[in-house]
């Protein structure tokens, strides 16, 4: 059991991964010891309620819910609460607003977080737990560190007890092991999952990015796409101007296949 004050048999965090995660990723990854993650943008209450549905009869582990948008009906996250789920990821655009409402029903709020100044306002507004982005990241960057300065950087700052989850460009075991090293408590891994059976990208979007190489990868900050205000590092296309499913960190190039979610998690906690 983690610091994090979540059943963690092995220290893995699934990243929220938008259209691509899904409820059989998400219970994969919580079955094997780590935690799943599911993600929610404004959904309606009909579909959340489906999701939650099918996520449960995959697995009754924790799973982690991902709130990504900046509004959803107050429904949604009641109907969450009801059905027995108590951990929460937030950002630093939703948390002010949900973190109360979490709490109130029992939930921890997990607080995803880049600079100095969001983790000020995370702790300010009582989060549970601090998520932490390095520039290395896939998808939506909004950290101007490497995770590598980042994660003591912020271990000083909240003391030696206090939950962190961080990742930005993990792949590897040892990038796993280093991350716990410099003072997380878990690390988060999103590339890593998009290349697994359970990931809900195309399979064609998944083969590109395995033959792809790290440094064909682009920090795009065209505004298109959901939170145009975040340069989002992807594998360029010329024909999709923004596409999730191929969003990748810096540890694209130390990712040859596609295991299953639970391999993964196995492979990456070894010995930890």
């Amino acid at each position: 059991m983690s610091s994090l004050r979540l059943p963690l048999v092995a220290p893995i965090v699934q990243a929220p991964l938008g259209v691509c995660d899904g409820p059989r990723l998400a219970a994969a990854v919580s079955r094997a010891g780590g935690l799943g993650t599911l993600t929610f943008c404004a959904p309606s209450v009909e579909v959340t309620r489906v999701r939650l549905a099918r996520l449960r009869t995959l697995t009754h582990r924790p799973v982690l819910l991902a709130f990504t948008a900046e509004w959803e009906k107050e429904q949604v996250l009641e109907l969450c609460l009801e059905q027995g789920f108590r951990h929460f990821q937030v950002f630093w655009w939703n948390g002010p607003r949900l973190i109360r409402r979490i709490h109130a029903g029992g939930g921890v709020a997990l607080w995803q977080v880049g600079t100095d100044g969001q983790v000020e306002e995370a702790l300010h507004h009582g989060a549970d737990g601090l998520v932490l982005q390095g520039t290395e990241a896939g998808g939506q960057v909004r950290s101007p560190h490497t995770l590598d300065d980042f994660i003591p950087r912020v271990r000083t700052s909240v003391g030696p007890a206090f939950p962190l989850v961080a990742g930005g460009g993990l792949a590897t075991r040892s990038d796993v092991q280093a991350a716990l090293a410099r003072g997380a408590d878990a690390a988060l891994l999103g590339t890593r999952f998009l290349l697994t059976e359970e990931a809900l990208a195309p399979r064609v979007h998944k083969y590109r990015l395995l033959r792809a190489q790290s440094h064909q990868l682009e920090l795009d900050t065209r505004l298109v796409g959901q939170w145009p205000c975040s340069p989002r590092r992807r594998l360029p296309t010329a024909t999709l101007p923004d596409t999730p499913s191929l969003y990748a960190g810096e540890g694209l190039s130390r990712m040859h296949e596609l295991p299953t979610a639970a391999a993964v998690v196995r492979r990456l906690s070894a010995g930890l």
